[in-house]
């Protein structure tokens, strides 16, 4: 399977500075149906092929950053997540693998039930309003 990098943007926000963080990717297929899920912000990408379920993913990135920003709860969000972030050192730490397999049941029962592939992407986050 070939590695894709997954960037999500902000583009609806002038001069937005953004910060490079490190989130597994979840690859499978279910009844013919690829799948693209970051467990760390629990959000998924669907698509007839695996290069769909990607750039669904992309969006749905981009559109959970622009709500969250708007919204002014970026940094509530991701902490409710399990994310470490650090705001006066602009330091955004998504959880462990490994913790988000003991609190979340979905992702449990997604690794018992398919053949995953994951990778790590890069992803921007955007700091307005962290």
């Amino acid at each position: 399977m070939s590695k894709r990098r997954f960037l999500g943007r902000l583009h609806s926000i002038s001069h937005q500075k953004n910060i490079e963080v490190q989130v597994n990717i979840i690859e499978y297929k279910d009844e013919g149906i690829g799948y693209s899920y970051s467990p760390a912000l629990d959000l998924i990408g669907y698509g007839s092929t695996q290069h769909e379920a990607g750039k669904s993913w992309e969006v749905v990135l981009e559109e959970y950053f622009k709500y969250t920003v708007n919204k002014k709860t970026l940094t509530k969000d991701l902490r409710n997540r399990g994310w470490i972030v650090r705001k006066g050192s602009k330091q955004f730490k998504p959880p462990a693998l490994s913790w988000l397999l003991q609190n979340n049941n979905d992702l449990k029962e997604m690794y018992n039930k398919y053949d995953l592939q994951k990778t790590s992407k890069p992803i921007k986050v955007p700091l307005a309003y962290t």
